[in-house]
């Protein structure tokens, strides 16, 4: 077994979780490696798995625009939002497993080599749903993570709307 998968009791997702729970997902990850500036997740594809940095340096970045049926020509400008690294413990996907659409959120690309570990939502579940108090725990660091996220993107939104107003009122 890859021992970068024994660092995963590190993550935020798997906070509270013992060695012993780990035991359970670490069979189910799946490993997959990233060559620089290949893109390991598309904003807008579907996705079916949480991904956890192992190895590596990643971006991610979110269009600047809106995605319409009437445009013609799609705008492909982004914004990168962040860098990060392996050493990090990052988890994403996690909107994906809950979301109706299944929809990804954000780009992500390698900045360097990675290592990507995939768990599938069907093996998330059947862990989660066979051993009800693991699968608490991890909801509830889920739930920790997206409420985070949502309070830094409405103080993000708010200092967006002040700029765009102040500009507005010259």
């Amino acid at each position: 077994m890859n021992t970068q998968l024994n660092q995963l009791i590190n993550y935020k997702i798997f906070k509270g979780l013992t060695e012993e729970n780990m035991e359970l997902f670490k069979p189910l990850i799946t490993i997959k490696e990233f060559s620089e500036n290949n893109k390991i997740i598309e904003e807008n594809e579907t996705g079916d798995s949480l991904l956890f940095l192992l190895e590596g340096d990643i971006s991610i970045t979110k269009a600047l625009t809106l995605p319409t049926a009437k445009d013609e020509q799609n705008d492909n400008s982004e914004k990168e939002l962040i860098r990060l690294k392996a050493e990090y413990n990052i988890a994403m996907g996690e909107l994906s497993l809950f979301s109706e659409d299944k929809k990804r959120t954000a780009t992500v690309k390698a900045l360097t080599k990675c290592k990507i570990g995939y768990l599938t939502s069907k093996d998330f579940f059947n862990v989660c749903n066979s051993n009800k108090n693991i699968g608490y725990i991890i909801v509830s660091n889920i739930a920790n993570i997206v409420t985070e996220n949502l309070i830094k993107s409405n103080r993000d939104v708010l200092k967006l709307t002040t700029a765009f107003s102040l500009v507005m009122s010259k």
